[in-house]
């Protein structure tokens, strides 16, 4: 099949214009979550989303389908870790444009050619040999050839046919009439690591072989491009030689041979590093544009003495380290990321859960937190910090945090007379006389307009149950004030519309909350979402659900997230593209 070559067939700064534009879609997946979608209409925003997307056939058709997607290009951690294996330079550090469209603006391109050159000016630290002579001897015609097939393999992530050869073989022929023989060599290395093979994800399809009814336009993917799609997933960065090689022999051609590769790419320790980073994300630990990273969430010094850079890491590490411990080394159950008591902390971590743990900070020990109080991630202090504001607990943040990103609820921004007011609780005039809120009664009051009340009816119960714990995530059975004595805290609170039948499920506290959760087909419909759009970086829409819901383990299964994992690489999206129109 013909390919876009890099020597300015289709510029860098071009590729991708013509793709079609992405979909939005707010699809709300699995049975439970669709039958909420107008459960909040006319909220600004409209939440539940719509379902757009419909320009392929009924999903009841038998026919594959997948949505429409436009070009994808490496984001800037992608391209420097492939980098960093395509010559073996683990300390290799990039500066790259941050913008990840699809279209490479000038920026991008100039730090592009920035980067070929400082990879190029790091040559005594790679580790992997790239060309195969000694490039300050004389012109080695076969060591130009085999440079260019066999480096060319790895950094185009498919066996270069006799076109792509002969055009950098030209280059090479090109450069070297003004320059020495390891210099030309070097041009065109900088050449092939700048060129759109490497830096987009370039997927043309194949024809159909016969074994599944296609909807128009739909073309099953090429083994080399299954291949990228599983390396770029599950490791975030180019495929090894062993894939490569599966590629090229057509295992990848059948889900079944692109399932064995998702295993063994699963047991290797950097899939470990992708997990950590997805559950850091869909956490939002490293900040939104709606809030600060957890290193950086602001707190009162005075209210919160113990906080330090230490504990925020060690936060981090145990929400990461639980994550690890239950894909990998547990039972791989949702439920059991949303309901364990085990907890990785060092000194000042264990001191804030009560809990007796390693003294200091540098030691690492598990330890089980209380039942009543904890219990798995939405109740560590990661999750709570970040969802604090810099005094008080924010039941709001918390709330619509578990609506949109637990529940796939999308809230739209809120109205433009919305009250920006802090919900602290305190002392407050009502009626002529000073009287003392908790902040769940503040927020309450300050949310029950009838504009307001469209999102926080839902908001704000959620958020409720997470009433027993403070900015810094510490437990607190009362509410005290300066100005009014303790207080019990209330953490009734309820998840609209996730029970089997579609009902709204009581809650108190947030041990309640997360067993909720946990056995929400509509949780783990919106987690399979989330691990969708990371595989394929792009919304699931309507011709999508079947693969998300084949992928999604149902509570009374025994799936774990390693199925669920598996399940999406060998799902219809994934093995599949449908071709832009035009």
């Amino acid at each position: 099949m013909k390919r876009t070559m890099p020597d300015g067939v289709l510029p860098l700064e071009t590729l991708g214009r013509s793709a079609a534009p992405r979909r939005r879609g707010a699809a709300l997946l699995g049975a439970a979550a669709l039958a909420t979608s107008g459960a909040l209409a006319g909220c600004v925003g409209d939440v539940g989303g719509d379902r757009d997307g419909r320009d392929g056939p009924p999903r009841d058709s038998g026919l594959v389908d997948v949505a429409s997607a436009g070009m994808r290009r490496m984001t800037p951690e992608q391209f420097t870790s492939s980098m960093r294996d395509l010559f073996g330079d683990p300390g290799l550090d990039l500066d790259l444009d941050s913008d990840a469209g699809e279209v490479a603006s000038l920026l991008a391109v100039d730090k592009l050619n920035a980067a070929a050159e400082a990879i190029v000016a790091r040559r005594a630290s790679w580790g992997t040999p790239v060309f195969p002579c000694d490039t300050r001897g004389a012109d080695d015609e076969a060591c130009v050839d085999g440079f260019v097939r066999t480096f060319g393999r790895r950094a185009f992530r498919h066996t270069l046919d006799e076109a792509e050869v002969a055009m950098l073989k030209g280059q090479f022929a090109r450069a070297r009439e003004e320059q020495s023989f390891e210099d030309a060599l070097l041009v065109v290395l900088k050449t092939m690591i700048q060129s759109p093979n490497v830096y987009y994800f370039v997927e043309l399809g194949r024809d159909g072989d016969g074994g599944d009814a296609l909807a128009s336009g739909v073309r099953p993917l090429t083994g080399w491009e299954r291949a990228s799609r599983l390396s770029y997933f599950l490791w975030n960065t180019m495929p090894d030689d062993a894939l490569l090689d599966a590629a090229e022999s057509g295992a990848l051609d059948t889900a079944e041979g692109v399932r064995a590769q998702a295993e063994r790419l699963l047991s290797h320790d950097r899939a470990r590093a992708t997990a950590k980073r997805f559950f850091a994300e869909w956490l939002q630990l490293d900040g939104s544009n709606k809030h600060a990273s957890l290193e950086n969430a602001p707190k009162s010094r005075e209210l919160y003495p113990e906080d330090s850079p230490a504990l925020r890491a060690a936060m981090r590490a145990e929400v990461e380290a639980l994550a690890e411990r239950v894909l990998f080394e547990g039972d791989g159950r949702f439920e059991t990321l949303l309901t364990t008591t085990d907890a990785y902390v060092n000194g000042p971590l264990a001191a804030l859960y009560g809990v007796e743990g390693p003294a200091g900070d540098g030691a690492f020990a598990w330890v089980s937190l209380p039942a009543d109080q904890r219990a798995g991630l939405f109740t560590r202090a990661a999750f709570l910090s970040v969802f604090g504001s810099v005094e008080v607990k924010s039941p709001i943040r918390r709330g619509a945090y578990i609506l949109e990103e637990v529940l796939c609820r999308p809230l739209g921004p809120p109205p433009p007379n919305a009250s920006d007011v802090p919900v602290k609780g305190g002392a407050v005039e009502e009626g002529g006389a000073l009287v003392h809120r908790t902040v769940r009664e503040d927020v309450e009051a300050k949310t029950s307009s009838e504009t307001c009340a469209i999102c926080h009816k839902a908001i704000n119960p959620i958020g409720f149950a997470f009433e027993h714990y403070d900015a810094l995530g510490r437990w607190q059975a009362q509410e005290t004030g300066e100005d009014a004595g303790a207080r019990d805290i209330d953490a009734r609170g309820r998840l609209p519309a996730i029970g089997p039948d579609g009902e709204s499920v009581e809650v108190d506290g947030g041990v309640e909350m997360s067993a909720a959760l946990a056995a929400s087909a509509a949780a783990r419909a919106c987690l399979t979402r989330h691990f969708f759009q990371t595989a394929l970086r792009r919304v699931p829409v309507d011709q999508d659900l079947a693969s998300v819901e084949a992928a999604t383990p149902a509570p009374e299964s025994g799936g774990s997230l390693r199925d669920l994992i598996l399940d999406l690489t060998t799902s219809h999206a994934f093995l599949h593209l449908r071709k832009p129109e035009g």
